[in-house]
């Protein structure tokens, strides 16, 4: 049987994983809606012949993203359309016209513009254009120099790739590369292959960044070189990367989240005596102190049919639990009914459990261990406020602050307790909260700013650390350490959970007989076994029969069934019942309680364009 941790520890998965899901399904969202216009790739040669004039062949991969556009333009200075040798587009409209203006006449060299395209007709996603033209002004005669502007600064959006070829019949000396752009210029490598041959390749251009290209002709070599052709063209059409930010985003949540996990667990490892079963259970003999985690502690676990000396039944389940809950506060009331603090009746016209306080001094016994008395007995006056009875069910302001003032007087024990060597579980969750929004808010700005793609480095870095956060607030109770004595203990109660969960009518009945009837099911409240034991309850004979030696148990049974649902509509207003309270409809159900260079000068080439 798993322990109470490893089931808790399940719990939190679908919490995990549902806001992973969630972050994947907003960033990817935010991917799809982003203006994502760009250039995938831009494939550029400049062949250079005998006569020192230049045909310049380039394939562009243009991405729309979600905005539809007529097609592309651009911008090559002093380009004649005489010297348009090709334009096509394998997926878009190819029709094309020199533009200059509102007019396709008198344009000055420099203001020429191919626009490709249907006026009539608009495109979206990813298309293909190829575009070969000539040129004159790409080498100086008189010098023998070539000085072309491969890439112009016109380019309005991001390039993810550049790949850049000058080919000529002569050798091409001392060739060089250099970068343009909006934060000034740099140096890129150019390399020549083979006599004859220079080739440029840049990853991630920034928008309105140029490439330049300057060599010297040398000597002729005979035979031009081949070119190396265009990378293979993408899937025309809407651009589907957004699924993938999305699951990107969402797998590396999930791996901020196993690193989270992994890590409070190794943490969150109790402290337990070496020695023997026994020497663990109860904290005995003298052998080192090391750290385990509770899956290793469970082969310890041996089913108990009692619950353990030196705790209550609300400090047990705490200790099972490592958090104050509902259940462990009614538990904390049923001991004070035990006690004999209190009396629980029923109001046999609305069906409502009476709580009357019956001013005795509290019984000393083994069910009351509590080591703050005098605490316990301020939050009954702070309940009671001067009455002697309050009806269950219906709002109540006095109850209402008692059962706070017992949340924290529970969460003090559990603070000083000597069971833990640390219980800052609840301040490291608070932290979480905004840690996690922070995450998510840095995460949603490197989505939007990725520049050059949809996802990057920071965009990962950042939804690993939300998978982080989000995690540390669902397991960050894996860091309240048990100390030895709370290992033994946690060992002790495990064990008698175990009992409870698996126990029939005839170990009610035995309990019954040994009067620990009422002790038994104030333990059955605070370990969340409730269920079962009310059902071997109603299985048994004798204490549903009308027998008077039990009487007193049947009835104070009966009220524990009872008093869960009641708690709820006392502590809130019927308004905020829903919102503020913490008891869900399944777990108090009645099934579970009954009740450096410019375009145009200096080189041939350059220009830019985008999309019309």
């Amino acid at each position: 049987m798993t322990t109470y941790a490893e089931k808790r520890r399940t719990g939190t998965w679908p919490l995990i994983i549902g806001s992973a899901l969630f972050v994947g399904l907003v960033v990817g969202c935010i991917a799809y809606t982003k203006p994502a216009e760009k250039i995938d790739s831009y494939w550029t040669v400049a062949e250079i012949s005998i006569g020192r004039t230049a045909v310049i062949s380039e394939v562009i991969d243009y991405d729309f993203g979600h905005e539809s556009s007529h097609g592309i333009y651009r911008d090559v200075p002093d380009l004649y359309k005489e010297e348009v040798i090709k334009i096509e587009s394998p997926s878009a409209p190819d029709q094309w016209i020199i533009y200059c203006g509102y007019k396709t006449e008198l344009c000055s060299d420099t203001q020429r513009q191919i626009r490709i395209g249907n006026p009539d007709k608009k495109i979206s996603g990813n298309h293909r254009y190829e575009i070969i033209y000539s040129l004159d002004t790409l080498t100086n005669l008189g010098q023998s120099t070539v000085n072309w502007n491969a890439v112009g600064t016109g380019w309005g959006h991001p390039i993810d790739r550049v790949q850049i070829q000058l080919i000529a019949p002569f050798n091409l000396e001392d060739p060089s590369c250099s970068v343009a752009g909006p934060y000034g210029p740099s140096d890129c490598k150019a390399e020549q292959i083979t006599p004859g041959h220079v080739l440029v390749r840049i990853d991630g251009l920034e928008a309105s960044s140029g490439v330049n290209i300057q060599a010297k002709l040398g000597q002729e070599i005979g035979n031009t070189p081949i070119s190396i052709g265009p990378p293979r063209a993408p899937r025309s059409g809407r651009d589907l990367t957004f699924i993938f930010v999305g699951i990107v985003a969402l797998a590396s949540v999930l791996i901020g989240g196993l690193i989270s996990v992994w890590a409070l667990r190794f943490l969150g490892r109790d402290k337990v005596r070496s020695g023997s079963a026994v020497d663990t259970a109860f904290d005995e003999g003298e052998g080192v102190t090391f750290r385990a985690d509770t899956g290793k502690l469970s082969k310890l676990i041996t089913l108990s049919f009692s619950p353990p000396d030196g705790i209550s039944a609300h400090q047990g389940g705490i200790l099972l639990e490592e958090a104050v809950t509902e259940r462990h506060k009614t538990s904390w009331l049923l001991e004070r009914a035990i006690s004999g603090e209190i009396e629980l009746t029923q109001k046999e016209s609305a069906g409502r459990t009476i709580m009357t306080r019956s001013g005795r001094r509290p019984v000393r016994s083994r069910v009351l261990i509590d080591k703050f008395p005098k605490r316990s007995h301020g939050v009954l006056t702070t309940i009671f406020r001067g009455r002697e009875k309050i009806e269950l069910g219906r709002h109540d302001k006095a109850f209402a602050s008692g059962w706070n003032d017992l949340e924290d007087e529970l969460n003090r024990w559990m603070e000083q307790s000597s069971l833990w060597s640390n219980t800052k579980t609840k301040i490291v969750s608070l932290v979480s909260i905004p840690l996690s929004a922070l995450c998510g808010i840095w995460l949603g700005y490197n989505t939007i700013n990725a520049s050059l793609g949809t996802f990057d480095l920071w965009t990962i870095l950042s939804a690993i650390l939300l998978g982080v956060a989000v995690t540390v607030y669902f397991r960050a109770w894996e860091l309240a350490v048990r100390t030895p004595e709370g290992t033994g203990l946690w060992i002790q109660v495990e064990g008698f959970r175990r009992f409870l969960s698996e126990s029939e009518a005839r170990h009610v009945e035995a309990a019954a007989e040994k009067g620990m009837l009422r002790e038994y099911t104030a333990w059955a409240v605070s370990l969340g076994e409730v269920e079962r034991w009310k059902d071997a309850f109603r299985q048994s004979k004798i204490l549903t029969a009308d027998d008077v030696t039990y009487s007193e148990e049947y009835h104070f049974a009966s009220y524990a069934f009872e008093i869960g649902p009641d708690i709820p509509s006392t502590q809130f207003a019927p308004s905020s019942l829903s919102s503020d309270s913490d008891w869900s409809d399944s777990e108090w159900s009645d099934s579970d309680w009954s009740g450096g260079f410019s375009d145009g000068g200096g080189g041939g080439g350059g220009g830019g364009g985008g999309s019309w």
